[in-house]
């Protein structure tokens, strides 16, 4: 079967989007797709598969799937990405649209537009401190300052579902395997359904540098939803304010937590890689 497929990367952060009519089979059947067509050897290559259905002019649901087949409730870089998606598969001429998930509905809007390209500005809802959304196992009141050894360091985590389940990590430096550590924290038993860790360096109040580690995906080179984690952690403990440029290994990203208002907005870039067919 041949499934007409668009590249898109935000950052550096890909995904392989599909239209849900184009995969005529059975939803658990995405999960075997999502690992092949990921697989940068011997598939497309990506951190993994998007499904895309049609809801309206200008409304779409959007499935994620990562690399490894698991499905993901939410992904910044994506959502931002639907909406070269849509000008490109769907010819809209909108500037605005709204994309339902497993979790919420969000507005998202071209501020700027090329022929391969976009500016993008999400709106990415409202962060959960609830240990329920978090996936905490245990007694745990809260995610906030956390205690853990994680490979013979003390480590303090901060927790947050964005809606994904986030770990922030502040560390002084990138110079330790940070992606050692963050795979043995996105399996720690506390989780029930592992986390995405980002280790985050304060480099000013108006700037983050982080190192994503996404769950089935592992390192990838920007995180949208884990950014927004960054941010809202670091303007709680007052080590940020207002707007904070993100920068990740693949550029970076605006993102600002809007107290007023308790949602989370960030605006980045968003590109056309390559499009085609891929027989399964």
């Amino acid at each position: 079967m041949k499934i007409p497929f668009i590249k898109i990367e935000g950052l550096g952060n890909d995904y392989i989007y599909v239209d849900k009519t184009s995969f005529a089979r059975k939803k658990a059947a995405y999960a075997p797709l999502a690992r092949a067509i990921s697989d940068r050897r011997h598939g497309v290559g990506s951190d993994g598969l998007i499904v895309i259905e049609r809801l309206g002019p200008d409304s779409a649901f959007m499935t994620v799937h990562n690399s490894d087949g698991s499905l993901a409730k939410f992904c910044g870089n994506g959502l931002r990405g639907t909406a070269l998606y849509f000008k490109t598969v769907y010819k809209s001429r909108a500037r605005r649209f709204m994309i339902a998930t497993r979790w919420d509905e969000y507005i998202i809007e071209v501020t700027r537009a090329g022929e391969r390209m976009a500016i993008v500005k999400a709106d990415l809802g409202t962060p959960s401190f609830d240990p329920r959304a978090l996936g905490l196992q245990g007694d745990f009141i809260s995610g906030l300052g956390i205690q853990l050894e994680l490979n013979c360091r003390r480590r303090t985590i901060y927790c947050i579902a964005m809606p994904n389940p986030q770990t922030v990590i502040f560390v002084d430096n990138f110079d330790f395997d940070w992606q050692k550590e963050g795979a043995a924290l996105e399996k720690s038993p506390i989780f029930k359904d592992r986390t995405n860790v980002m280790f985050v360096r304060v480099d000013s109040a108006k700037k983050l540098s982080v190192m994503p580690w996404e769950r089935g995906s592992g390192a990838t080179s920007a995180c949208g939803s884990g950014a927004a984690a960054a941010t809202v952690i670091s303007g709680l403990l007052e080590l940020t304010r207002g707007e904070v440029t993100v920068a990740m290994p693949g550029g970076l990203l605006k993102t600002l937590w809007d107290i007023g208002d308790n949602h989370i907005y960030q605006e980045g870039p968003t590109r056309i890689v390559f499009s085609g067919s891929y027989i399964h």
